[in-house]
């Protein structure tokens, strides 16, 4: 049985300027008592892979309890279907990385995943989603793979789930 590690938390609020070495800042706002604190993720591969998840299954509600921190650094995303919609609908705390270059290793993986997507992967998933959606994954992963660089909220949708926690 595997149980997250009680001393981690990928995805954190804390004190506004208490930002840890190592975390992506996400966004600033108050807590339940006014207090200024910051929405924060640590800057780790597992975890910019976990985004790049998000990005091409279009998870709309990846809440920072939604990321398991295991003592061996591997982290596990909880997931339950909000994904794969057509309609861009990306909410997630993760946004660390918006805006940044994605490794070119990863944009290789993309674009693999977008190929297989076409092939025999996408049919299979075609018994889970409709091939709307499946179609709608290819594309995200094919604009992700040339534009090279995380996508940033585009204003359209809200960007993190609520409750983030």
């Amino acid at each position: 049985m595997c149980e997250p590690d009680p001393g981690q938390e990928a995805v954190d609020l804390v004190e506004a300027d208490a930002v840890p070495q190592g975390y992506c800042h996400v966004l600033d706002g108050l807590d339940a008592l006014d207090q200024p604190v910051a929405l924060v993720h640590e800057r780790s591969d597992a975890l910019r892979r976990m985004a790049l998840f998000d990005v091409v299954t279009n998870n709309s509600d990846r809440k920072g309890g939604h990321v398991l921190a295991m003592a061996d650094g591997h982290r596990y995303g909880v997931d339950h279907g909000l994904t794969f919609h057509t309609d861009p609908k990306l909410r997630t705390v993760l946004w660390g990385w918006a805006g940044e270059p994605v490794p070119a290793d990863d944009l290789t993986r993309i674009a693999r995943l977008a190929d297989q997507l076409e092939g025999e992967l996408g049919e299979e998933l075609t018994f889970l989603v409709t091939v709307d959606e499946v179609a709608a994954a290819v594309r995200r992963c094919r604009r992700l793979a040339e534009a090279g660089v995380m996508p940033v909220p585009d204003g359209r949708w809200p960007a993190i789930p609520w409750p983030p926690f």
